[in-house]
């Protein structure tokens, strides 16, 4: 665990999307699976390839910890893809990825509303930060019936830049009107963790609902926890 600096009370959470608010390889399984039809229909040997770019195992359904399409922006995978495919240009890659992204299964990592409603009433302030699409991520919580507990969503494509940068941090605390010692990062990867280290989080907090293991998160996290369930009960001790 790093050790936390002295901070004034919390005032706000920033969520990561996948992995820490829904279940990361439900998603994103079927995402790549559907985007590999769409763009090379039965060629097994050039899906294999542009799993392995972004770090999916094809065979498990399973990604690897840190893999590209965990850490990296909609616009780092794009580039990986595009790569391999030399007749696709990047508008019909995007074209495609957006309309896989419209229907895909999303299961929560816990009770929402349950878990998200207990933060509001302690009075915290709730965003969202994603590497995916801006549009990916208002759909995913509409579709799960969270959006209204957010007061603010952005993705890589947002105009803060992707993490690990700072951006989102600071973007989300100019919005609300806090200063990043205010804020608690939520995430489920190294890449989140360094998100927040960048921008001067006050709490950075490690979930264990993604591909990274105890160990990937402890060394860049003040605590790891199981999953954002926990979270109410962490921050009232």
């Amino acid at each position: 665990m790093i050790t936390p600096t002295p901070a004034r009370k919390f005032k706000a959470v920033l969520f990561d999307k996948d992995g820490t608010l829904f279940a990361f390889t439900e998603t994103w399984a079927n995402f790549c699976d559907r985007v590999f039809d769409k763009l090379v229909g039965s060629d097994e040997a050039q899906k294999d390839a542009l799993a392995a770019a972004c770090g999916y195992d094809r065979a498990r359904r399973r990604f690897k910890t840190g893999s590209l399409i965990v850490n990296g922006s909609a616009h780092e995978v794009n580039a990986a893809w595009l790569a391999l495919l030399p007749e696709i240009n990047l508008s019909r890659l995007d074209a495609v990825n957006r309309e896989i992204l419209t229907d895909l299964p999303i299961v929560p990592t816990c009770d929402l509303h349950a878990v998200l409603g207990a933060l509001r009433e302690e009075g915290f302030v709730l965003g969202v930060a994603t590497n995916d699409y801006v549009a990916g991520a208002l759909g995913h919580l509409h579709q799960a019936g969270a959006l209204s507990l957010f007061d603010f969503v952005c993705g890589s494509d947002s105009g803060y830049g992707s993490k690990p940068g700072p951006g989102m941090v600071r973007g989300f605390c100019e919005e609300v009107g806090i200063t990043p010692d205010e804020l608690i990062l939520v995430g489920d990867s190294k890449h989140d963790m360094d998100c927040g280290v960048n921008a001067g989080a006050g709490l950075l907090v490690g979930v264990l609902t993604g591909p990274a293991q105890v160990e990937d998160l402890e060394p860049h996290a003040h605590v790891v926890l199981p999953s954002i369930g926990e979270l109410p009960a962490f921050l009232a001790r």
